[in-house]
């Protein structure tokens, strides 16, 4: 069981009063005697004559060294319980009341029960004196039995736990009492029960102190003999409670509970030696030895995942069944079998655990001797398979659901190739916390990468945006001023005189350019200034109802002020960043299928990616440069599409804004890494931070010697700091201006010089919107023809 049994008793001692007695027997022996019919008429005489030559034993025996005396005499009359013929096959023993040691055995009970060197208790993890609870337990079935004639066969509600300290074996048993040689004396009156309460007691079974107040035993004696039989309940006692220990989610995750099942799978064995490992995995290619339960014979990481590819292991997990090795010595010597002839097993058997057709998981058994396992043995187990296998599948849930949790609290989101880092990490802390105290998780850095980088900015936003706040403001301030002048109509204020001045001089400031912090003081003024007046005016006049309700309508609800132009402009600018994220997001799946890499896209007024590829990024894979060759024409062609989907988008603009396109190139590898503050992957070592810094201000670049931005709308701008960088671009440009996406007009640029960034050149590329726009679909067969003829 998980947890210890809840027994409430508060006894710490038998409270009933105890005495051995052969009595009762010897009253059925005398009726025996008389019995002409009876097959041991003969023997009972005989018994009764002795007994008259040792009346000690009719008597209550208060010193047991007269049984030792007329031992003869006591076994003849143990006949009358026990079948002599079954001595060897019965499990059964006389006791005193409510004693431990056996006043007669069967012979198979002295050899599977007795000795010092076996300890006999109760199977249950209660949280009182075993023996005291079984001995109460007992003594009110007696009672019930007796004085209730509530009849329940005597049977014990708890199993029997023996335990060898020789050959180390451990076997469970139910226990069968005959209580019709023992006789309870009453010390008093004694309250009856009703069928109601004497229901209500087996109900609340655990409850002792509720029975002792029902039937309380200090008003008892018990006088004679108690017959108990043993039954072998091994096998169905422990899968039983095998079946329970895996339904508790911690008990396979936890060595503690990995031991529980261990001891239990020897006792169902019959082996105490045998060695058991359990492990759950996904796939036996992947680093399945880094899982969250690898408790396996030969441990980790004396064998690392490839050991475990071409042996028995994965003859298992592709076949799907048990793999019985009867001798590692006749196998070819691996990693695998080495690793158990130096533990000194030489008989293995490994079990796929599969569920719904797919393997989650594996038990394994091993052997010291040669042929020390059998089908037969396994075939035992065979009920518990599908309960290991689910509850490896749940533990597995579980455990990925607590990964997510840690990754998402310490990591947020994080790009699907390279989460199976991330995952080991997590693994790794979770695997140290339960050994010794958590020293963080470990730093993630992937090194000798290529970045990816390029941008669609929106030409011109900042100045669209402040034309977009202008005529809000400028409208807004109007509207105010011509329903003040109206509010002067009225009634002459000097408060209104000196609202149409702030408006005017807000109006000026306005035309003259907004400057920090102008906004928001204008609309500061406007709700503290403005919309109280107004307010009061619309209180006090009539007239003044409709145009200050008509200059509120106007307003947004949430903001407060005029937002017309400055709403076009956003849904404008929304509209064109959508349909960038769109196609981008629905290339970038195929391009991934490609060459898993590291792909994050982010907006600013336009839309960015950053990416990055190389080998430390992915695990199961193989890396070569023909992967980022394919990503870069990739870049190209997406651009392209870009540009043409948003020219179909200028229609349906009400602010007309368009976009620029750039690229920039990296061939140097370099390192990034993930760091905890911020929540993201920042580049590695000082050398690299020029990458950075140049990715930052490249869309503000100037043609050195000209006011010309090198980013214009209809072209392509490609960034790069060394000849060599470009001469792949130029190939593919070259395929693109045959295909008719480009136009023939290639410009090569240098540009001024970057504040910690100089000597960077660039390709500008006109993009051909005359010719009919990029297929639907980017096709990265095509893309791969290209790159391998170029």
């Amino acid at each position: 069981m998980a947890n210890s049994e809840q027994i409430d008793c508060s006894l710490s001692k038998i409270p009933f009063k105890t005495s051995l007695s052969f009595e009762y027997l010897i009253d059925e022996i005398k009726k025996i005697s008389l019995k002409e019919a009876h097959p041991l008429q003969q023997l009972a005489k005989e018994i009764i004559w002795k007994l008259d030559e040792a009346p000690v034993l009719k008597k209550t025996i208060t010193d047991r060294s007269v049984l030792n005396k007329n031992q003869s005499l006591v076994n003849q009359m143990m006949a009358f319980v026990f079948n002599p013929l079954n001595d060897t096959m019965d499990l059964a023993a006389a006791f005193p009341p409510f004693e431990m040691h056996p006043i007669y055995s069967t012979q198979l009970f002295d050899s599977t029960l007795k000795g010092e060197h076996r300890k006999l208790e109760m199977a249950e993890e209660i949280d009182h004196d075993k023996m005291l609870i079984a001995m109460l337990y007992q003594a009110y079935l007696a009672i019930l039995e007796h004085f209730y004639d509530f009849r329940i066969g005597m049977d014990f509600p708890f199993t029997f736990k023996m335990a060898d300290e020789k050959n180390k074996t451990v076997k469970y048993f139910k226990k069968k009492i005959n209580a019709n040689y023992i006789r309870i004396k009453p010390l008093g009156r004694f309250k009856k029960l009703t069928s109601g309460e004497i229901k209500d007691l087996i109900n609340n079974a655990h409850n002792l102190d509720l029975w002792n107040e029902k039937i309380p035993l200090e008003k008892f004696e018990f006088n004679g003999f108690l017959h108990s039989t043993y039954i072998d309940v091994t096998h169905d006692y422990v899968i039983s409670e095998l079946k329970t220990d895996l339904l508790d989610k911690n008990t396979i995750i936890s060595q503690t509970g990995f031991y529980k099942i261990r001891e239990k799978i020897r006792a169902l064995i019959e082996n105490p030696f045998v060695e058991f490992g359990l492990a759950a995995s996904s796939k036996l290619d992947s680093s399945h030895n880094k899982n969250f339960v690898w408790n396996t014979i030969i441990p980790q990481p004396e064998l690392k995942c490839e050991d475990y590819l071409g042996t028995v292991y994965e003859q298992a997990f592709v076949e799907k069944r048990i793999v019985l090795t009867d001798d590692f010595e006749l196998l070819k010597k691996d990693k695998v079998v080495k690793a158990f002839l130096q533990k000194g097993i030489r008989s293995h058997a490994v079990i796929p655990l599969v569920l719904e057709d797919e393997v989650v998981g594996m038990l394994e058994f091993g052997c010291e001797g040669p042929e020390g396992l059998s089908m037969l043995q396994i075939k035992r187990l065979y009920d518990l398979f599908p309960i290991f296998a689910l509850a490896l599948k749940r533990s597995k849930e579980e455990w990925n659901d607590k990964v997510r949790a840690i990754i998402q609290e310490e990591f947020t989101a994080i790009h699907p190739t390279v989460e199976w880092r991330f995952r080991e990490a997590v693994a790794n802390l979770l695997d140290e916390n339960s050994e010794k105290e958590p020293s963080g998780i470990e730093p993630i850095i992937f090194s000798d990468i290529v970045p990816i980088y390029g941008a669609s900015d929106i030409r011109g936003s900042s100045v669209e945006r402040n034309i977009a706040i202008q005529a809000d403001l400028t409208e807004q301030l109007e509207h105010a001023r011509t329903i003040l002048e109206k509010g002067k109509q009225k009634r002459k204020m000097p408060l209104l005189d000196n609202l149409e001045y702030e408006i005017d001089k807000h109006l000026q400031t306005v035309n003259s350019g907004l400057k920090a912090g102008d906004e928001v003081s204008i609309v500061e003024f406007l709700k503290k200034g403005i919309d109280p007046v107004l307010l009061l005016l619309k209180g006090r006049y009539k007239e003044m109802v409709e145009p200050v309700d008509k200059y509120f309508q106007e307003l947004d609800p949430e903001l407060g002020v005029l937002y017309k132009r400055r709403k076009d402009f956003e849904n404008s600018l929304t509209l064109i960043n959508d349909k960038v994220g769109e196609i981008i997001d629905k290339e970038q799946v195929k391009a991934q299928q490609v060459f898993p890499h590291y792909f994050e896209k982010y907006r600013t007024d336009g839309l960015e990616y950053n990416g990055y590829i190389g080998q430390s990024l992915v695990k199961d894979f193989i890396y070569d440069d023909i992967y980022l060759k394919n990503i870069r024409l990739w870049q190209l062609l997406v651009k392209v599409k870009v540009a043409h989907e948003i020219r179909k988008l200028q229609p349906s603009l009400k602010t007309k804004l368009d976009i620029t396109q750039l690229i920039l190139v990296h061939s140097n590898p370099l390192s990034i890494a993930f760091r905890q503050d911020e929540k993201k992957f920042d580049v590695a070592g000082a050398y690299n931070i020029r990458y950075e810094i140049t990715k930052k201000r490249i869309d503000k670049a100037m043609i050195r010697g000209t006011n010309e931005r090198l980013t214009q709308v209809g072209k392509i701008a490609v960034i790069y700091s060394h000849a060599d960088e470009i001469e792949e671009y130029k190939r593919y440009i070259d395929y693109m201006i045959s295909q008719g996406f480009l136009n023939d007009s290639v410009e090569y640029i240098e540009l001024e010089d970057l504040k910690g960034a100089s000597g960077l050149k660039a390709l500008r590329i006109e993009i051909n919107f005359s010719e009919p726009d990029l297929n639907e679909d980017i096709l990265f067969e095509e893309i791969k023809k290209v790159v391998e003829q170029v």
